[in-house]
């Protein structure tokens, strides 16, 4: 398939971000070498009520001068939860209530709710896709079709972006892939797995278990998730259609050139549960803090299954690369103990992570789509110079001098 130049942008955001493990860029499946940060002296580890002193000095020639300099209309949102106590960092143009796109933070939602109703005993992790969706397709051999699991694990062989793609409006060229489309894919594709299958990051699998989960329910994807995951976790400002006073609140995005950005990709048809989610810091805080203790959201129904469905959507579940490995679609880090999740959209970075070693978690939203090769991006350097910050180690600078890092 020849990729038009003005689905670029769009099939960058879909494509092969972690394809080879933690924290890849968006442009190739290969992992770009990364220049190291300068470093702020060891000092002793910093607790989180003085934390913001620091970030303060950290962030005061970006905000004077850098990325987040007035005329740019950015900003980032920063969360840090530690041992149940919170702190949130506004700079730039972010405001505590700003709702951001969250990009592929949303797939970890998309695997969280098939745990939810694993956990149900609802559905079957090793239960094939192809009934649930289309079941006049041919059968494959037994134990050789794709699974739930194997899509929540990125183990299906699916690519990230269907062949068959051919949109309407190339401002959104997901929207109208219906279907008609996927029925047309799938009988060409077929729905086993190679024999040999191997991690391959795919927003395409991730999306159709969404779709299925939801075929499954009898209820739309996005009220499912509100139903098994958001409502619970009481994330009120997680949601996949804005209401009007939402709206008001959703910072402008900004393209890679630091330009504002126009559509969204909130009605991205069967990708949504890939990509389509919006958030904001501290919602996203709440949803760590789940992660990290579960039993403290088990009100009401589904919120019973939470500690269960957790359990289950943390398991690891393979290698991707050497230190790597994968959980429900979060990649974990052996040697820190780190789950981590990105997320990036044509206007917007995110970053997630939890370490139940420590009890912590960090959050940093980022209206700028940030992926250049061979640089790490903005939000990844923060929640660096947090953690270390906090450990007592070195801290990665937050201002660097690199001409990349200043806003054009």
């Amino acid at each position: 398939m020849r990729i038009p130049v003005k689905w670029l942008k769009w099939i960058v955001v879909i494509g092969a971000i972690a394809a080879t493990g933690l924290r890849v860029g968006l442009w190739s499946l290969e992992s770009s070498p990364t220049p190291q940060a300068s470093k702020l002296p060891a000092q002793p580890p910093i607790a989180l009520a003085d934390l913001r002193h620091t970030l303060d000095a950290e962030f005061a020639p970006v905000v004077k001068d850098g990325l987040l300099r007035e005329s740019t209309g950015c900003g980032v949102a920063i969360g840090v939860i530690d041992h149940g106590e919170r702190g949130v960092f506004t700079y730039g143009a972010a405001r505590e209530d700003s709702i951001f796109e969250i990009g592929s933070v949303t797939k970890t939602f998309t695997c969280l709710l098939l745990a939810q109703l694993a956990a149900q005993q609802k559905v079957r992790l090793d239960e094939p896709l192809r009934p649930m969706l289309f079941p006049d397709l041919v059968a494959g051999l037994p134990g050789n079709e794709i699974t739930l699991l194997d899509l929540a694990t990125h183990r299906s062989g699916l690519p990230s972006v269907p062949d068959n793609l051919q949109p309407k409006d190339p401002d959104n060229p997901f929207a109208d892939y219906d279907r008609v489309a996927l029925h047309q894919f799938l009988v060409s594709h077929g729905t086993a797995k190679p024999a040999d299958a191997k991690y391959l990051y795919s927003s395409f699998g991730i999306g159709l278990l969404g779709c299925a989960l939801a075929a499954r329910a009898g209820v739309p994807y996005a009220q499912l998730v509100r139903t098994e995951v958001t409502g619970p976790l009481h994330m009120n400002d997680t949601v996949f259609a804005l209401s009007p006073a939402q709206a008001h609140r959703v910072i402008q995005g900004h393209s890679a050139g630091g330009e504002p950005t126009d559509a969204g990709l909130g009605e991205s048809g069967m990708f949504t549960g890939a990509v389509g989610a919006k958030s904001t810091v501290n919602d996203l805080l709440t949803y760590l803090d789940a992660n990290l203790h579960p039993d403290h959201y088990t009100d009401g129904t589904s919120g019973a299954t939470l500690p269960a469905a957790f359990a289950i959507d943390h398991q690891l579940r393979g290698n991707v690369k050497q230190n790597t490995q994968v959980a429900f679609s979060w990649l974990y880090d052996v040697e820190s103990h780190r789950y981590e999740h990105d997320g990036t959209t044509p206007g917007y970075t995110a970053h997630v992570e939890f370490t139940p070693d420590e009890d912590r978690g960090i959050v940093v939203l980022y209206n700028r789509m940030d992926e250049v090769p061979g640089q790490q991006r903005f939000v990844d350097r923060i929640a660096d110079n947090i953690n270390e910050l906090m450990s007592g180690k070195p801290a990665a600078r937050i201002a660097e001098d690199d001409p990349a890092n200043v806003a054009p």
